[in-house]
């Protein structure tokens, strides 16, 4: 039985960006934080060329 109650799960994606307007800039860390390695890119191809540098599991935030 699924619980439908629960948020799907979040990561931080990484990615080594280029901004598409000027391809002689030096490659720096992008991160967003989306469900899928889809949803991550469609935040940042616009504006940058990607390479996928990794994914983290988002920590929940507990409060005393």
């Amino acid at each position: 039985m699924q619980n439908h109650t629960t948020a799907p799960q979040r990561f931080t994606f990484l990615f080594l960006a280029v901004v598409r307007a000027n391809p002689q800039d030096r490659p720096h860390r992008e991160q967003v934080t989306a469900a899928t390695e889809r949803e991550a890119r469609s935040f940042l191809a616009g504006r940058f060329v990607l390479l996928f540098a990794g994914r983290l599991p988002v920590r929940e935030v507990r409060h005393a």
